[in-house]
C-alpha cells in the first residue's frame, strides 16, 4: 500500500519550526539508525507508537519509521474527544516527523483506557458516529494528522456489525481526505473472528498485537515469541485471508516476568544485563532481543507481510543497543538503489 507521505532520507538536519502560540522547536539531533545512507523499501513500513505519558518526540530515530502513532486519544460518549494529552508533545512530534517525511496517526481507544465501552457506544448510533466523525476531522486539522488507527480491544460478537459500519463511515470520510485509517487487532482468533472482512477491506493496513501470550495461563509462558507470532501471521494471512500488504506485525520492545507477568522496558532489561540484547530471556524475564526482532522483521514482516508495528518507541535500548536500529538495518536498502529504481 503507497504511503500518505514518501520517506525523504538524508542527513539529520536542524531545523526551527513555530507552533501553535509561537513556542520555537529546538534542532532535532537523534541518534543516527545504523547506515547512513540507506533507507526503508518503499513497499515495507516501520510504525512506531508513541506515548503521551512518556518520551521525548527529539528522542524518535524518524529515519528509522515511516509512520508514529501518537497513543491515545480518548473517545466520548457523546461522539467527541476527551482533552489532549500533552498537545505540546503532539504539535512537536508532528513537525518532527513531518519533516523526514514521516505519517503521524493518532491512536484511538487503547486498553489501558475505558474506551471499549466508549466504542460501543458511538458504533451502535450513526449519529454519534457521524459526531465522531466531525470530531475526528477537527482533531487532524488541529495537528496536521495524517490519519487515525482505532484500537477497540476488543469487539465482542454481538457488536461485529456495528463495529463494521463504525469502521466503514471513518473509512470514507478519511479516504475522501487521503488520510488513513488502520486498525489494531488481536493476534489470534480469540478476538479476532469478531472482525469482519468488511473491516479488513475498509481498512488501509492492521496492526497485529502478537505479544502478551500467556497472561492469565500458567506461568512460564514467553510472551512474544517467533512461534507465537509466526502463528498469528497465519491466522490473519491465511485463516482470514487478509492481504499481505495489509499485514503489520507487532514487535515488543517490551519483555515480561515468566512468573509474575510483570513489565520492562527493553532499556530497563539491559540496564540489568549487558549480554541481554544477544538472547531472549534474562534473570527471567522474556523478551525479543536482536536476533528474534531481526527473524521476526525478515521472515515475518518483510517475505510474508507489509511491514512490523512496534508497541513502543520509548521502550528502546539506545545507540548499539537499539531495537529499532535492528529492525532498520534488517530491511533497509541503498538510497541511491532505491532512487534509480523508481525515477522522479
Amino acid at each position: 500500500m503507497d504511503r500518505a507521505i514518501s520517506p525523504r532520507i538524508g542527513l539529520l538536519v536542524s531545523l526551527v519550526f513555530v507552533l501553535a502560540g509561537c513556542s520555537t522547536l529546538q534542532p532535532h539531533e537523534p541518534i543516527a539508525p545504523v547506515g547512513s545512507g540507506y533507507g526503508i523499501p518503499e513497499d515495507f513500513r516501520i510504525v512506531g507508537y508513541f506515548p503521551s505519558w512518556s518520551g521525548d518526540p527529539d528522542r524518535i530515530q524518524y529515519r528509522a519509521l515511516t509512520q508514529v502513532n501518537f497513543a491515545f486519544m480518548a473517545p466520548t460518549m457523546e461522539g467527541g474527544y476527551r482533552q489532549v494529552i500533552s498537545p505540546e508533545k503532539l504539535a512537536r512530534l508532528t513537525a518532527f516527523a513531518h519533516s523526514y517525511g514521516v505519517g503521524v496517526l493518532a491512536s484511538v481507544g487503547g486498553w489501558s483506557d475505558d474506551g471499549t465501552n466508549v466504542f460501543s457506544v458511538i458504533a451502535a448510533d450513526p449519529a454519534l458516529t457521524a459526531r465522531f466523525i466531525e470530531a475526528t476531522d477537527e482533531l487532524m486539522g488541529r495537528f496536521s494528522l495524517d490519519g487515525i488507527d482505532i484500537d477497540w480491544e476488543y469487539p465482542r460478537a454481538a457488536e461485529a456489525d456495528n463495529f463494521a459500519g463504525f469502521i466503514h463511515a471513518i473509512a470514507e470520510s478519511l479516504h475522501a481526505q487521503g488520510k488513513i485509517l488502520s486498525i489494531a487487532v488481536s493476534a489470534d482468533s480469540a478476538n479476532g473472528r469478531n472482525i469482519k472482512p468488511e473491516v479488513i477491506a475498509d481498512s488501509d493496513f492492521i496492526n497485529i498485537m502478537a505479544y502478551d501470550d500467556g497472561l492469565g495461563t500458567p506461568l512460564y509462558v514467553h510472551h512474544s515469541t517467533f512461534a507465537f507470532a509466526e502463528k498469528s501471521m497465519d491466522y490473519w494471512l491465511l485463516d482470514r485471508e487478509v492481504p499481505a500488504s495489509k499485514t503489520t506485525l507487532g514487535l515488543p520492545f517490551y519483555g515480561r516476568s515468566l512468573t509474575t507477568r510483570k513489565a520492562y522496558t527493553f532499556r530497563s532489561i539491559v540496564d540489568r544485563d549487558r549480554a541481554a540484547p544477544y538472547k531472549d530471556v534474562s534473570r527471567g524475564i522474556g523478551y525479543n532481543g536482536f536476533e528474534t526482532i531481526r527473524a521476526k522483521t525478515v521472515l515475518l514482516g518483510r517475505a510474508r507481510g507489509g511491514g512490523v508495528m512496534i508497541w513502543q518507541l520509548n521502550q528502546d535500548g539506545e545507540g548499539a543497543d537499539s531495537l529499532l536500529n535492528a529492525i532498520f538495518d534488517a530491511v533497509k536498502t541503498p538510497i541511491e538503489k532505491r532512487e534509480s529504481a523508481n525515477p522522479g
